[in-house]
């Protein structure tokens, strides 16, 4: 067992600028592999003290304080800015079949009675609410907002 300690900290050690830069750049495939930006961050603070310790001779214990100090800083700070962006900003219709029909012009099926009826979408007929009016059957309307199963439609 004290053979292992020893090990380990003649390891930590022998840690140098290059080492830290090639943990730096082996986190960062890593991260390509994956794509989670957890592991961006470690990468991102390896590098960093691996510049540092070109600049400044730092004792293995300084070195590895510096680089979980940071690890923990980038992580906190990318996941609360830099994650959001990398999302995009507005959610896709690519799933959602409700949000892409908004916009969309459709058929009334039949004449609507206090608002509502029924609506023709392709080839499926959805049930359909209008704020105003009651359009006949043939009439073409657009899609406002989708409620559960109901169109919200106006008239065109």
């Amino acid at each position: 067992m004290n053979n292992d300690a020893n090990l380990l900290v003649q390891m930590l050690e022998s840690m140098s600028g290059t080492k830290w830069l090639i943990l730096g750049v082996l986190l960062l495939v890593l991260e390509v592999v994956t794509g989670t930006t957890y592991i961006l961050w470690p990468a991102v603070a390896a590098l960093i003290v691996g510049i540092i310790v070109f600049v400044l001779p730092l004792g293995w214990e300084m070195q590895f304080l510096l680089f979980f100090i940071l690890s923990g800083v980038l992580l906190v700070l990318g996941h609360k800015f830099v994650r959001p962006k990398m999302k995009g900003g507005e959610p896709s219709d690519l799933n959602d079949r409700a949000r892409s029909m908004v916009g969309m012009r459709v058929r009334a099926v039949a004449d609507f009675d206090t608002g509502l009826g029924r609506v023709q979408v392709g080839d499926t007929q959805w049930r359909a609410s209008i704020a105003d009016g009651n359009p006949p059957a043939g009439a073409e309307l657009r899609v406002v907002s989708v409620k559960g199963t109901t169109l919200q439609v106006e008239a065109v």
